[in-house]
């Protein structure tokens, strides 16, 4: 896992808010982490159903209700 002040660098210097993110390989979601943080609209694909259920826990911790489209 990458540390979100790592990500959140990244994205705040490749885009301005309300801008799409896209995560191809999401991982435990910390991207998508950072796209909250930062006002973006974070997108992720994960082929891996344990990521998948540890990047909808995190953003669900967070208070977000992420949508899981198959």
């Amino acid at each position: 896992m990458k540390p979100v002040e790592l990500v959140v660098r990244a994205v705040e210097n490749s885009t301005v808010s309300g801008e799409v993110v896209l995560d191809p390989f999401t991982g435990s979601g910390t991207t998508l982490v950072a796209c909250e943080k930062l006002g973006r609209r974070g997108r992720g694909i994960e082929l891996s159903p344990g990521y998948v259920a540890v990047t909808l826990e995190r953003l669900s911790l967070m208070g977000l209700t992420p949508k899981l489209i198959d």
